[in-house]
């Protein structure tokens, strides 16, 4: 089982949702996202832009805010 440690994170809040975005130890381009302490997956930054990883539950319009806020914040 391989199990990554989450490192420093930001709290950021769209509306009624607390968004956590976590960095991943071990991988600098990877971050966990917690949506009102609930997980809802990954992003990553591959060539300056974030994508969602595979299996991510996180709302379009949600990962759009958040990937703008990494961007200007990364």
């Amino acid at each position: 089982m391989d199990i990554k440690a989450a490192t420093e994170q930001v709290e950021l809040k769209i509306g009624s949702e607390v968004i956590i975005i976590s960095g991943v130890k071990g991988d600098n381009t990877l971050y966990r996202i917690m949506i009102n302490q609930s997980f809802r997956g990954y992003i990553q930054k591959r060539a300056d832009e974030f994508y969602r990883v595979d299996g991510s539950s996180i709302h379009d319009l949600i990962f759009a805010r958040i990937a703008n806020f990494m961007m200007n914040n990364v």
